[in-house]
């Protein structure tokens, strides 16, 4: 049998090399994951920082360059003989060619009180001074209706459901998000009593967003199926972006951008909410993005919408994953190569080794013949073999010593043994002897003290039972047969019977004790029959039916009235134990005793309530009792019995099941002349002897 690779010197030569080149991988592939996250993460984030606040450059260059010209064109304007004339309705075809030009969604010539009532305007004191403002402005539909109520179809978004999103009823966004610009114009007085107002809408706006996408995603900026996106939000609403509203593998310019659709909940919470910057990945729309967030205020410093700068995040996932592939499929082939070699090189290297091997095992296997031989290698290994070889014959011959040896010491151990299991055959029998004999002893004190006990009953209540009952005797002839306490007499005979009746049962315990010699064969079917007709009217009276089983049995050795007395306790303790009408089952079979010798058994079975383990064992025993009215000796007088001649009585119970006592009585008596003895003693100290 070859020993497995990983367990010979081989495998383990080779997982020596291995496990270096295997932590080197590791340790690769933990270095690299580490610097990815920790190094083209941080740069992933620090390229969407720079990306956002390009945007933010050009929405404030936008916003400067607004300012810028509306500031050349209110100083032309103050100079216009128009407006010297005061004939400022004349200047609307200049003003509206010069929209057109300029790129303009809306420019009015506004005077400075109609201007301060719009609540959305900064306040009017610092345009009074003449300073001009520019920036963002969100301007309502009504107010939009008044200032340029062409627009009024072009800034109306249809909000639409977007994913990971807070929930929200809003279906439209009917306001405008402007970058609007307001330069003061003094008249000849000095005095600032007209507002340029121009302002271009962000809303669809798509040039805008466009223009910073390709100037921060030109090409090349990106990886493959890159994808750059840059949105304005009005609150939480794309009113002008590039971003796909379908997940797409690269960006083109017929894609369907996702404007209605709502910044993510996350996002929602930290920008809008919280008025933070994001620098993270985050969800947009379909896909997830490396993404820069900032919050966007009008005029007013009032938060208005949300600034975003993003590129999708699943190309330089993908581009991570395969560097890893790439990596790892190197490493990989590095350890095949390493461990073929190590392998080769160890096999030629430990080929005597291996050779040994096979001979160690071959002599495990038993065959003591096997030697190593010569070896080819002139190195340590064929000294080692030669040696190995020069230790087996050794062994050889020490073995056939041992062998011979054991051989002799096998005979004397296998003497030795068998009379050790003959003399504990001995120890046992003899411990089951003194354990019969110990039962028996504490049986026979209890005859002892019972013989005493009884003597001393039948000495001290019967004689006043006697004198009771003649005294009663008289006094009834006194009285006359019709007394008015005839009951209370007749109460007292009937206890007074029943003393004596408890004497008689006492003394019945030792009263076969006048025959115990005379043995003589016993047909038991004759004596179970004649049995049942004793206890006939018992057992009417409760309603219990006999069924008899009389099986073709020996006769057994024994007195026949003390046989009887047995079957009589146990069918009446039968019966007793069934509370109504019932079956007993008596049934005769032959035994064969423990000796080889013959006899039969007697088997009682009732329907009674059982017994439980307790009670079982225990009720053997003189004077115990589970009956208010019992004396606890019949079952105690029955095995005595029973034991005298060799025989037995066991029992089988179960609560609610009922009960079986089982009498074994043998075809030749083996009567024990010490227990004989012993109760000839006891009946002569009952003077029943």
């Amino acid at each position: 049998m070859s020993m497995p690779w990983r367990y010979s010197v081989r495998g383990k030569l080779l997982t020596l090399i291995l496990i270096p080149i295997m932590l080197t991988f590791a340790s690769l592939i933990g270095l690299t994951t580490y610097w990815t996250a920790n190094y083209s993460d941080k740069q992933l984030y620090m390229k969407v920082a720079s990306d956002l606040a390009v945007a933010r450059s050009t929405l404030q260059l936008m916003q400067d360059r607004q300012l810028e010209n509306l500031e050349q064109l209110s100083q032309t304007l103050q100079l216009h003989p128009y407006f010297i004339d005061n004939n400022v309705h004349a200047l609307e075809s200049l003003i509206n060619d010069i929209k057109a030009r300029q790129g303009f969604d809306f420019l009015n010539l506004t005077d400075i009180n109609v201007l301060s009532e719009q609540v959305f305007l900064p306040n009017t004191e610092s345009l009074m001074a003449g300073k001009a403002a520019s920036g963002l402005s969100v301007i309502e539909a009504t107010e939009l209706n008044k200032i340029a109520p062409e627009l009024t179809d072009r800034v109306t978004i249809d909000v639409i459901e977007t994913p990971r999103a807070h929930p929200s009823d809003k279906t439209q966004e009917t306001r405008g998000l402007f970058v609007r610009s307001l330069v003061p114009i003094r008249n000849s007085t000095g005095e600032v009593s007209f507002v340029l107002d121009g302002g271009v809408l962000l809303n669809h706006n798509l040039a805008f967003v466009d223009r910073i996408r390709d100037l921060v995603y030109g090409q090349d900026a990106l990886p493959d199926q890159g994808i750059g996106t840059v949105t304005l939000f009005l609150d939480d609403v794309r009113i002008t972006t590039n971003v796909p509203a379908e997940h797409i593998s690269h960006q083109s310019d017929d894609f369907i951008r996702a404007i209605g659709t709502r910044i993510s909940a996350e996002v929602h919470d930290a920008v809008l909410i919280n008025e933070r910057i994001w620098l993270d990945r985050a969800f947009v729309v379909t896909d997830w993005f490396i993404s820069a967030y900032e919050p966007i205020y009008d005029l007013n410093n009032q938060l208005v919408g949300v600034l975003y700068a993003g590129f999708s995040e699943s190309p330089f996932i993908n581009m991570y994953r395969r560097n890893l592939g790439e990596l790892g499929i190197t490493l990989s082939l590095i350890m095949l190569l390493s461990g073929y070699f190590v392998w080769r090189s160890a096999y030629r290297l430990l080929s005597p080794i291996k050779k040994m091997h096979q001979s160690v095992m071959a002599v495990r296997r038993g065959e003591t013949d096997t030697r190593i031989g010569p070896l080819t290698a002139e190195n340590e290994f064929a000294d080692l073999a030669q040696q190995f070889d020069t230790m087996l014959d050794e062994l050889d011959a020490r073995q056939k010593v041992i062998k011979q040896a054991a051989e002799k010491l096998e005979q004397k151990v296998e003497l030795r043994t068998q009379s050790l299991k003959q003399k504990t055959l001995e120890l046992e029998k003899h411990i089951e002897l003194l354990n019969a004999t110990r039962a028996e002893l504490f049986t026979k004190e209890k005859l002892a003290v019972l013989g005493e006990l009884t003597a001393g009953i039948a000495h001290e209540i019967n004689n006043p039972a006697a004198v009771i009952l003649g005294h009663i005797d008289l006094l009834q002839a006194e009285l006359g047969e019709n007394s008015a306490v005839q009951g209370e007499i007749d109460t007292v005979i009937e206890q007074v019977y029943r003393i004596r009746a408890i004497i008689n049962n006492l003394l019945q315990y030792s009263r076969p004790g006048h025959v115990i010699d005379q043995l003589q064969p016993i047909d038991i079917n004759s004596v179970v029959q004649d049995t049942l007709a004793l206890v006939r009217y018992a057992l009417d009276k409760k309603g219990i039916k006999v069924e008899r089983d009389f099986g073709d049995v020996l006769t057994a050795e024994g007195n026949r009235q003390q046989v009887q007395q047995v079957l009589v306790n146990l069918i009446l303790n039968a019966a007793n134990a069934m509370s109504s009408q019932g079956t007993i089952w008596i049934t005769t079979r032959p035994w064969q005793t423990e000796v080889k010798g013959e006899g039969v058994q007697i088997q009682v079975r009732d329907q009674g309530i059982g017994m439980s383990d307790e009670v079982r064992q225990r009720i053997f025993e003189p004077f115990y009792t589970t009956r208010e009215n019992g004396n606890g000796l019949g079952l105690s007088i029955s095995r005595s019995l029973a034991q005298r001649y060799g025989g037995d009585i066991k029992v089988t119970s179960k609560l609610g099941k009922g009960s079986t006592f089982t009498i074994y009585l043998r075809h030749k008596a083996l009567l024990n002349r010490e227990d004989e003895e012993t109760m000839r003693q006891l009946l002569s100290g009952l003077g029943v002897a």
